[in-house]
């Protein structure tokens, strides 16, 4: 049993109503690309960027605590 389903047929475009699909299928991908690299940078540079600073502040407290001198902050 044979089902001979045929497609609807697409509106004929203009060029240039082709270049405005085109050009607002880009504009909407930068906009996703420049909101992925804000998530990028607030999920994974700047916790980075944090521990470089906080875990020499940790190492010294914790030296500070068990009663060893650090060699590097004296």
């Amino acid at each position: 049993m044979e089902t001979n389903q045929t497609l609807p047929a697409r509106p004929v475009l203009t060029q240039e109503q082709m270049l405005a699909a085109i050009y607002e299928h880009t504009r909407k991908t930068m906009a996703y690309m420049k909101w992925q690299l804000y998530i990028t940078l607030i999920l994974v540079v700047l916790p980075l960027l944090s521990l470089i600073i906080l875990i020499p502040l940790m190492m010294k407290s914790l030296g500070s605590i068990y009663g060893g001198g650090s060699v590097l902050y004296q």
